[in-house]
C-alpha cells in the first residue's frame, strides 16, 4: 500500500535519502535477530531491509510512487459524479 514503505522505515513520504538512511541504520540495528531475540525481529528486519531496498534506490522509487500514487479514474464516473453532487447540493 502507499506508505507501507515508509512506515516500515518510520518516515515520511518527504524523506531525504540521509533520512532514509538513517531510519534504515537504527531500525536494522534494532530489529536484528542477533541482538533483538523477540519472535517478530527477524519477520521486521526483512521488511525493513525491502522498504529500503525500495527507498534507497532512485528507479525503485520513483517506480513504486508512480504506481502508488497514480490513481487512473474513469471520466464517465467522475463526470457522473460530479454532476450528481452539484445538482444535489441545491436541495
Amino acid at each position: 500500500a502507499a506508505s507501507d514503505v515508509y512506515k516500515r522505515q518510520e518516515l515520511s513520504s518527504t524523506a531525504s535519502q540521509l533520512d532514509i538512511k538513517n531510519a534504515y541504520r537504527r531500525l536494522a540495528s534494532k530489529y536484528h535477530p542477533d541482538r533483538n531475540q523477540a519472535s517478530d525481529a527477524n519477520e521486521k528486519f526483512q521488511k525493513i531491509q525491502e522498504a529500503y531496498s525500495v527507498l534507497s534506490n532512485p528507479a525503485k522509487k520513483k517506480q513504486y510512487m508512480e504506481a502508488e500514487y497514480t490513481t487512473v479514474i474513469d471520466p464517465r464516473t467522475f463526470v457522473e459524479s460530479f454532476w450528481n453532487q452539484t445538482l444535489n447540493t441545491s436541495e
